[in-house]
């Protein structure tokens, strides 16, 4: 389980996130939503260890971040994140370096479904294969979390509906993912649990599917009926 509790992060005189607490459950795929601006990126990064917090405390699986951690979280952003001089090869020769968990037959399964070869140089790509290769990246790590930060940027719809099946075929009941998107109609029947956050706070909490079968609501509806108040 990943712990957030009381956390707080300035960027500046901007607060990023303000007191936000929750957890994430093992065996789920958790989405992080809101609109622009409201912390989402921000909570992966310091969940992952990639920004300082300056109040409250994150524990994986009990422990704060430490090197031993790391080998449990796979963070895949929404910028490039790869080397571009290396050849597809190449990347997953390097990544199989530092990841103790990292597979080859995830990579190249996720490799085929989206058309490419590991011969091609990652700087010639196009945007959109760029964009699958960081989510091969990520999901071959093995790790026990993995946190997409908006993953299906520049991705078409019928590859999204690929990787959709993806994520839900390789998971196990120990693995975890969080995901932020503003795709939330791609993720509708995969997602079980949603935070919805605003101004650096979780506002609000639900499990997908007990909304759809006690209000028959989507996640977009409850979002919109939580940020009108209703």
């Amino acid at each position: 389980m990943i712990e957030v509790k009381n956390v707080s992060k300035k960027y500046k005189k901007i607060k990023a996130l303000n007191d936000i607490s929750f957890n994430i459950q093992e065996g789920k795929i958790t989405a992080i939503l809101g609109t622009n601006g409201v912390g989402k990126s921000t909570i992966l990064k310091a969940i992952s260890g990639l920004v300082g917090i300056d109040s409250g405390e994150i524990l994986i699986d009990g422990d704060r971040i430490n090197k031993d951690t790391y080998n449990k979280l796979a963070f895949v952003p929404d910028v490039e994140s790869h080397f571009p001089q290396l050849t597809i090869k190449e990347s997953f020769e390097f990544m199989k370096e530092f990841y103790i968990n990292w597979s080859d037959e995830k990579a190249y399964e996720m490799l085929e479904i989206f058309n490419l070869t590991d011969d091609l140089l990652i700087s010639s790509l196009s945007k959109g294969n760029k964009a699958r290769v960081k989510i091969v990246l990520g999901f071959a790590q093995n790790a026990k979390y993995t946190l997409l930060d908006e993953p299906f940027s520049g991705i078409d719809i019928f590859k999204r509906e690929e990787f959709i099946g993806i994520m839900a075929k390789y998971m196990d009941e120990n693995q975890s993912i969080i995901i932020t998107t503003h795709e939330i109609g791609e993720i509708e029947m995969i997602v079980d649990d949603v935070l919805i956050i605003d101004n650096g706070k979780l506002i609000f909490g639900f499990n997908a599917e007990e909304i759809r079968q006690s209000e028959g609501k989507s996640i977009i509806d409850k979002m919109r009926e939580v940020y009108r108040g209703e």
